[in-house]
């Protein structure tokens, strides 16, 4: 091959590769990286059993999401809500209450106002000998040490409890015996381990935790809606995050049937 002919081939050869080089450059720069959608919840200790049912749902039903990073933080209503106001990175907002997501709302925290999902329902647990299934009038007898109840400013449970003894004419009585947990699932472990009686939430009587309460060998009771006042227990949620559409999927989801069946099964009452 002669020295002309090697000079053409390769330049030819170099235009080539530079030419294949930008073509690499945009399409990298047209297919951007695909990540799983990520979405970060805060939901009131009380649905600490029920989530996982409740996520498995919603990616069946939005299986455009069925591989997405789904983070949930559990703890008292009125503690994330103050991690709300301090920033905190959720995306939505499962509260116990009405009141905590109407602040946040009051406060432009918030896409939208609040919605209620559901209500929940307190009882009372209680080891078997202390004649629990007489109500609360047990609870003023000297052979009960300890009742566990969630902290009444923190948890809509606690608030509750203390409402259905004031009802009683019973909470001077037996005040002195309260074992505060942060929350309803803290209240709840003391209930079980080191307390006489506990109030709790009726969706904590199922799952894993109705398992350790049988384990445990405590029954529980129920109370009339008389007893307490049942709006301060309506749960409602809001978003946070408007620009994550698995968040509003979420939160389309749990306004829908499938949810509803799902939370009217574990304990709590959906219209």
């Amino acid at each position: 091959m002669c020295k002309k002919n090697r000079v053409l081939v390769v330049s030819f050869l170099w235009v080539s590769l530079l030419m294949a080089s930008c073509e690499v450059k945009q399409s990298e720069k047209a297919t951007p990286s695909v990540r799983p959608a990520l979405l970060h919840i805060a939901a009131a200790a009380n649905l600490s059993y029920v989530m996982p049912e409740l996520i498995e749902a919603f990616r069946d039903e939005y299986s455009e999401y069925r591989l997405s990073d789904i983070r949930v933080t559990k703890a008292s209503s009125g503690s994330l809500t103050a991690q709300i106001r301090n920033g905190a990175p959720f995306d939505l907002f499962l509260a116990a209450n009405t009141v905590y997501p109407q602040a946040l709302y009051s406060d432009s925290l918030t896409v939208g106002p609040p919605v209620v999902y559901a209500e929940g329902v307190p009882v009372m647990v209680y080891r078997k000998d202390i004649g629990g299934r007489k109500g609360v009038a047990c609870l003023a007898d000297p052979s009960v040490k300890k009742i566990a109840l969630a902290q009444p400013e923190l948890a809509p449970y606690g608030e509750a409890a203390i409402k259905i003894l004031s009802r009683a004419d019973l909470l001077k009585q037996v005040e002195g015996k309260f074992v505060y947990g942060t929350s309803i699932t803290q209240a709840f472990q003391h209930a079980v381990t080191a307390a006489d009686a506990g109030f709790i939430a009726a969706s904590l009587l199922y799952g894993d935790a109705g398992k350790e309460l049988e384990k445990a060998g405590m029954g529980w009771i129920g109370f009339a809606s008389d007893s307490y006042n049942p709006a301060a227990l309506r749960q409602a949620m809001v978003l946070l995050e408007a620009s994550n559409e698995e968040a509003e999927a979420f939160f389309r989801f749990m306004q829908g049937k499938r949810a509803g069946e799902i939370l009217g099964k574990n304990g709590y009452r959906v219209e």
